[in-house]
C-alpha cells in the first residue's frame, strides 16, 4: 500500500518531503492534510462537507442475517462488492464519504472523495484517504483489485463517466472487477405523473439540487461500461415499483396541490421511527415482487462488470 501512489498526471513515482509530494515532471502534486493526502489546489464548493454519511454496522459473517441491515439500508451495494471482490483484497472506492466500516475490516481500503471532511471520517478506518479528482487518480496501474462506487456516477457527465472508467481501467489489475451502484433515468409511473405535473421542479429538485448531470437510462450506462474496457458480469435493478425511497417522497412533498400532500404523507411515513421499517418492507418488496416489473421502472440499477 506505501508504494501506491504516482503521479495523476504522469503516472510515475513521487516522492515525499515536508508533508508535499512532488513529481520529478510536475513539480509538487500534492500535500498531507492531516490523514488525508490531499491532490486538489481547492476543495469543491458543491461537494465539500455534504456527504459525510458513514455505515458503521459490521456484520458478524458473510451469511444472510448477518448483512441483512447492509442489503436494508444499502440497497444490497456491499453484499455486491462482498460476493465478487474477496477478502483482503485492495479496493479503491470512489466517492467514498466517511466509508463503511465492514469494507475497512474486510479488505485494504483507499478511500477517494473530493470532501476533505468527509475523508477526515474515512481515515478512521480506510488504509488510505484521498482527496483528489477521480478521473486523476494518483494511483499506480494495474495496483488494486477492485473499483467500487455508490450514488456517485449519475453525478458526471456522459464525458466524464467514460474519463472515469477508463481511469478505474488503468489502476485495475487485469481481470479486476468494478462495482457501481447509482441511480438511472426511469420510467417509473408514478415518477412520471409527478415529472409531468411540473416537469421544471422536477428538473430543479432531482436534477439541478442533488448535482445529477448524469441521468441516462439502463442502455444508454451500459454503453459506458463497453466502450472503456469493461464486460458487465451482473445488473440489479432497485425501486422497480410503486414503492419508493424517502428521498423521492422528500421531493415529491414539495409538489404542489394534492400530489404534494401525498409526497408529504409519504414523506413523513417513511422517516424517522418509521424509516427502518420503510427500508425493510422496501427492500422485500423490491426482492419479491419487483423482478415482475420492467426493469426501465427502476430507480437506480449496480453493475458488477471485469476489466477485459
Amino acid at each position: 500500500m506505501s508504494q501506491i501512489l504516482c503521479c495523476p498526471v504522469h503516472h510515475i513515482d513521487i516522492e515525499s518531503e515536508a508533508g508535499h509530494f512532488s513529481c520529478p515532471r510536475c513539480g509538487v502534486v500534492g500535500r498531507a492534510v492531516g490523514p488525508v493526502l490531499s491532490f486538489l489546489s481547492e476543495n469543491d464548493n458543491f461537494y465539500e462537507g455534504k456527504y459525510n454519511n458513514r455505515t458503521k454496522y459490521k456484520p458478524w459473517d458473510d451469511g444472510f442475517l448477518a448483512t441483512l441491515p447492509l442489503r436494508i439500508v444499502l440497497q444490497g451495494y456491499p453484499t455486491e462488492v462482498a460476493k465478487f471482490v474477496p477478502a483482503g483484497s485492495t479496493v479503491v472506492e470512489i466517492g467514498c464519504a466517511g466509508g463503511i466500516d465492514w469494507f475497512a475490516s474486510r479488505y485494504q481500503m483507499i478511500g477517494v472523495d473530493l470532501s476533505l471532511t468527509a475523508l477526515h471520517i474515512a481515515a478512521e478506518n480506510y488504509d488510505k484517504v484521498i482527496q483528489c479528482n477521480a478521473m486523476r487518480l494518483p494511483i499506480k496501474s494495474e495496483a488494486v483489485d477492485a473499483v467500487i462506487s455508490s450514488c456517485l456516477f449519475e453525478h458526471l457527465t456522459d464525458e466524464d463517466k467514460d474519463a472515469l472508467l477508463r481511469e478505474a481501467n488503468r489502476v485495475l489489475k487485469p481481470g479486476g472487477k468494478l462495482v457501481f451502484f447509482y441511480d438511472i433515468e426511469t420510467e417509473n409511473p408514478l415518477i412520471l405523473a409527478y415529472r409531468k405535473l411540473q416537469p421544471k421542479l422536477y428538473e430543479r429538485l432531482f436534477l439541478e439540487g442533488d448535482g445529477h448531470l448524469g441521468y441516462s437510462d439502463i442502455q444508454g450506462n451500459r454503453v459506458h461500461f463497453d466502450r472503456t474496457g469493461f464486460d458487465i458480469c451482473r445488473e440489479i435493478f432497485h425501486e422497480r415499483t410503486p414503492m419508493l425511497g424517502n428521498s423521492v417522497w422528500q421531493k415529491f412533498a414539495q409538489w404542489p396541490g394534492r400530489m404534494g400532500k401525498v409526497g408529504l404523507a409519504a414523506k413523513l411515513a417513511t422517516s424517522g421511527i418509521f424509516r427502518l421499517p420503510y427500508l425493510a418492507v422496501l427492500s422485500l418488496t423490491d426482492t419479491a415482487i419487483g423482478r415482475f416489473f420492467p426493469a426501465r421502472y427502476a430507480r437506480g440499477m449496480t453493475t458488477v462488470a471485469k476489466k477485459r
